[in-house]
């Protein structure tokens, strides 16, 4: 299999430099510094005052939200799309600047081009000229220039995915990240689970490892799918308000279930210790350098004496070092893996590297389940657990 990528690799890390300081300007440019912000939310108002502080006010912001319609914010007026798109749509850049879990470039980009605007960008060029100090984003939480610094694991990440599906996602991820290009990320899909009933079937007798666990929702999707009737689950949860909901929710369950299920207050990580950690009651708790203090035990410590099935990750950011904590285990049992790898630029070629390297018979698979790359996850499968459709 040829690379799609390799051409892109053909610009050199300074020239990528370059792009970065200068692609925000350039855009601008070509409308004479004229810009709408499509999206009146929290990363507008901090692209609003970063345009302002480069002396670019923009025209307005616009929103597919009806309520926010005929308001203003932050001194901007809110236009419907076709509003904006009558008045702006040939003399002006529309600058994307929504960033959640249920937002599909693709799709708003089709919305404004389809009304009529002819320079439509996402917010990439925006992080490009200001990294340090736009929000905090997954995926693009660093420039592209060290995508092009790693450019070697990066391409040789290209080759190792077991079906058509999966090296095109990983490829239009690596786009995004490098180009700011989220065009090619894959649309909505049917489902959004850990349990890809395409890929492998979940068996009764699993021992499932469920690390960043929050309230229970991907042990509801475990039991929904068969899992558990004979075998064990394992929790793992670090936010102190999480965790009693994880317990409640453990604590509802038929007694012969609760007598197989152990939860686990604590952190995963490389090694043992201690971290601050941010609760917060949500999916996002994650890591921090302030909040309350949580111990950090490695999965080889926890399960030196316990075999697992199945592992699945999604704990913010916290993957790669979880995973070097896990080597042992996972050399061991040679489980299935469903690991998150989207928290962090690199992770997307980094953790399918390392899973290849401990598990080269594990057939590996990616699959994208929330907007603009969100929620994408690594699948690491051994070959007697792929079902018939994932083998063919």
């Amino acid at each position: 299999m040829g690379s799609e990528l390799a051409p892109m690799f053909q610009e050199s890390v300074e020239e990528v430099r370059a792009r970065e300081r200068n692609a925000l300007q350039d855009l601008l440019d070509q409308r004479e510094g004229r810009v709408v912000l499509f999206g009146a939310g929290t990363l507008g108002k901090r692209g609003l005052a970063l345009l302002m502080e480069m002396g670019y006010k923009p025209l307005a912001f616009s929103d597919n939200n009806q309520k926010a319609w005929g308001s203003e914010v932050e001194g901007l007026p809110v236009l419907a799309p076709d509003e904006a798109a009558r008045r702006y749509g040939n003399s002006a850049l529309f600058l994307v600047t929504i960033w959640n879990d249920r937002h599909w470039f693709r799709e708003t980009f089709q919305q404004l081009i389809g009304l009529g605007c002819t320079l439509v960008s996402s917010y990439a060029p925006l992080f490009w000229r200001f990294p340090d100090r736009f929000l905090q984003l997954v995926l693009l939480n660093a420039p592209p220039h060290q995508v092009y610094e790693q450019a070697e694991d990066v391409l040789r990440a290209e080759h190792i995915w077991a079906d058509s599906q999966s090296v095109e996602t990983y490829r239009a991820n690596i786009r995004w990240r490098a180009l700011g290009d989220p065009l090619d990320l894959p649309g909505r899909p049917k489902e959004n689970t850990y349990f890809p009933g395409e890929l492998f079937a979940i068996e009764p007798c699993e021992s499932f490892l469920d690390c960043g666990a929050f309230d229970g929702d991907t042990i509801r999707q475990s039991l929904a799918a068969g899992g558990a009737a004979s075998g064990h689950i394992y929790a793992v949860e670090a936010d102190s308000i999480s965790f009693p909901r994880l317990q409640e929710f453990a604590h509802q369950l038929p007694a012969e279930l609760q007598s197989r299920i152990e939860l686990y207050r604590c952190a995963v990580g490389l090694e043992r210790g201690y971290i601050h950690f941010e609760d917060s009651g949500t999916v996002d708790s994650k890591i921090s350098d302030h909040g309350v203090v949580v111990e950090v035990v490695p999965i080889d410590e926890l399960f030196a004496n316990k075999r697992v099935s199945m592992i699945k990750m999604d704990i913010e950011g916290a993957e790669w070092d979880a995973l070097w904590g896990a080597r042992k285990v996972i050399a061991r049992d040679r489980p299935i893996l469903a690991i998150c790898v989207y928290h962090t630029q690199c992770d997307i070629w980094r953790i399918p590297l390392f899973i290849h390297e401990i598990l080269p018979e594990h057939h590996l698979f990616l699959r994208a389940y929330e907007g603009d790359g969100f929620q994408t996850v690594v699948y690491a499968v051994p070959p007697r657990r792929m079902t018939t459709r994932a083998a063919t």
